[in-house]
């Protein structure tokens, strides 16, 4: 392996779930009466933190309230997710081969840690991983490189020897931005969409590509 350090973002990287969040974004954008449709998700909301998304839509609002309307959206979102959840394809056994070979690995997510939690402990896969940042440790998020600077310097590497997984348009700047390698994940977005933005482009972890990286 090429590099020393894998860093995975969450939704649509470890899960493939933004059909459970655009049903709940939905469903909350028709209690608070704003627009939302699937490319306004794809190309706004996906990958961008609770706290830039809820600022944007209601303005300058408290913490208290940023964190009153996240926990209103995720409680949706996980009661509609909470069935279905699965691993992405190959992604388990990837884990076990970087852990095999001594590698590192961290996660770096815009989600909550509350959304964090839930996926980890219900799929057993925290103890993959050397370094959590979530969207509640970060005060700039992405496309700002801040998460993944902060996981690398976690993991006492330089970004250059960094790895990061991500689907989304904003992760995948916030990544090239810090300075890591870039793979797609083609979940939340088609591979046309995401070829100028990578180095790479995987549509799961069954991909011979990945164990050579």
């Amino acid at each position: 392996m090429k590099h020393k350090g894998f860093i995975f973002d969450m939704d649509g990287v470890v899960v493939d779930n933004h059909s459970f969040h655009f049903k709940a974004w939905m469903a909350f954008a028709k209690k608070y009466n704003f627009p939302l449709n699937s490319e306004i998700y794809r190309d706004t909301f996906n990958g961008k933190t609770n706290a830039d998304l809820f600022r944007m839509i209601f303005g300058n609002i408290s913490n208290k309230e940023i964190k009153d309307y996240g926990d209103e959206k995720e409680s949706w979102y996980q009661e509609l997710y909470k069935n279905e959840m699965k691993p992405h394809t190959g992604l388990v056994k990837y884990l076990q081969f970087l852990k095999d070979n001594h590698l590192k690995i961290a996660l770096g997510t815009s989600a909550p840690t509350m959304n964090v939690n839930f996926t980890l402990d219900t799929l057993s896969l925290r103890h993959f991983f050397d370094v959590i940042v979530d969207g509640t440790m970060v005060n700039q998020g992405k496309p700002h490189p801040q998460v993944y600077e902060l996981c690398a310097k976690a993991l006492e590497l330089d970004p250059k020897d960094c790895v990061v997984f991500e689907d989304s348009l904003a992760g995948l700047q916030s990544g090239k931005s810090a300075g890591c390698s870039i793979i797609g994940v083609a979940t939340s977005h088609t591979e046309s969409e995401l070829k100028s933005h990578v180095n790479q482009i995987i549509s799961d972890f069954t991909e011979p590509s990945v164990y050579l990286l």
